[in-house]
């Protein structure tokens, strides 16, 4: 499709979360990712979403891509609500290139 793929986010997610300490709230790690972006992100990813105007597709995107992150053990499942957190193996993917 048009819009950049979910994977694309993968290490620009984790390359924030290391350089706002490991911890962040979503609002300040997806302002770092889309200057990571920069360059890659379509005028189609700022486009807001059908189902929700509010939404700009490429956080939608990247939303999606935290749950992947998550659900492999690269980022933490129990931090709290709103709060994105890189987890040992996060850290540990993102040093040997394995993101």
């Amino acid at each position: 499709g048009m819009r950049t793929p979910e994977d694309a986010f993968r290490r620009p997610i984790l390359e924030a979360l290391v350089e706002l300490g490991g911890r962040a709230p979503m609002n300040e790690v997806l302002d770092r990712v889309e200057k990571k972006m920069e360059g890659t992100l379509t005028p189609h990813d700022y486009k807001p979403l059908p189902s929700n105007p509010k939404t700009i597709r490429w956080r939608n995107t990247a939303q999606w891509c935290r749950n992947t992150l998550v659900r492999e053990g690269l980022m933490k499942a129990d931090s709290p609500r709103g709060i994105w957190e890189i987890s040992e193996a996060g850290r540990r993917a993102l040093q040997t290139g394995a993101v």
